[in-house]
């Protein structure tokens, strides 16, 4: 680019002093008015053939700055096209090789921002992100959205008797569940500490309901190495929503108070608004299988 540019610059430079020689070299009569206006027109001449070569020589950079420019304000990856092999054309590759690296770790700093680490499920973050979209397409095709809230039982007791890591296994065990149990478009996230929840598309409460009992019974059939025989279950809290008036706060704090309903009335079991479940009969346990 350096060279192109001294180029550009000599020749635009020398343009008049070409001229003048090339008119003496003519054998024309030499005058000072013809002398100064072939000085005027090649001066002009020089200075657009100079622009010329810097345009030229500049037009990449411009076209770098713009996408940058979008890139910035945007969040719009610019088509970055290596058109020559000088320093622009260099210039051109670190900028996209720099693009592609900044995209990598905001990809993967949203993806830690907005996953459990531990299950590999989303988080309340991004759970809030995305069901916002699915509330919408809800209300516009007039179709069922319901929640089912769970929390496992006496989890806390897991922890305090075999350990964290037990504890951390028990909930990768439950979000294994889940991903079976659930379908593949339903949302299901990791609250925090014991708690998930599952957001499901086009389902009504008795659907959710029975899709909340399939979960329950897989849990309490889950049998963990590390917890000696212990057994473990949970209590599920299970909401409609109503897309009139309810938001993701209102959904979620609603399912959380049958949940807690089904806490209060013994835990391991499945509570919503019109479900008002029996007791559930289990099998006497030994000193060494504690219900959990």
């Amino acid at each position: 680019m350096l060279a192109q540019a001294f180029a550009g610059c000599f020749v635009a430079t020398h343009v008049p002093i070409i001229s003048i020689a090339a008119y003496v070299a003519s054998g024309a009569t030499i005058s000072a008015q013809a002398i100064l206006v072939i000085i005027l027109l090649a001066t002009v001449a020089g200075t657009a053939f100079a622009f010329v070569v810097m345009r030229h020589l500049l037009q990449p950079v411009g076209e770098l700055a713009r996408g940058l420019k979008s890139y910035r304000i945007e969040g719009r990856i610019p088509r970055l096209a290596k058109q020559r092999n000088d320093d622009v054309g260099q210039l051109t590759d670190e900028v996209r090789a720099l693009i592609n690296t900044l995209e990598e770790k905001l990809n993967r700093l949203k993806r830690q921002a907005f996953s459990d680490t531990l299950t590999g499920l989303g988080n309340r973050r991004w759970l809030a992100e995305v069901v916002g979209s699915e509330i919408a397409r809800s209300r516009r095709e007039q179709k069922a959205l319901s929640v089912i809230v769970l929390d496992i039982d006496h989890f806390k007791s897991i922890n305090d008797a075999f350990g964290h890591d037990a504890g951390d296994e028990v909930l990768v065990a439950i979000a294994e569940v889940a991903k079976r149990v659930l379908r593949p478009y339903d949302l299901i996230a990791r609250l925090g500490g014991e708690e998930f929840c599952a957001f499901l598309p086009g389902t009504n409460l008795k659907e959710a309901a029975q899709i909340a009992e399939r979960l329950r019974s897989t849990i309490a059939e889950l049998r963990l190495e590390a917890l000696k025989g212990r057994r473990i279950t949970a209590s599920f809290g299970v909401h409609e929503a109503n897309l009139v008036r309810e938001q993701f706060k209102d959904m979620l704090r609603i399912a959380d108070e049958y949940l807690y309903q089904a806490k209060g009335d013994g835990r391991n079991r499945v509570q919503t608004i019109e479900i008002r479940p029996a007791v559930i009969q289990t099998a006497p346990t030994s000193a060494s299988s504690p219900e959990v």
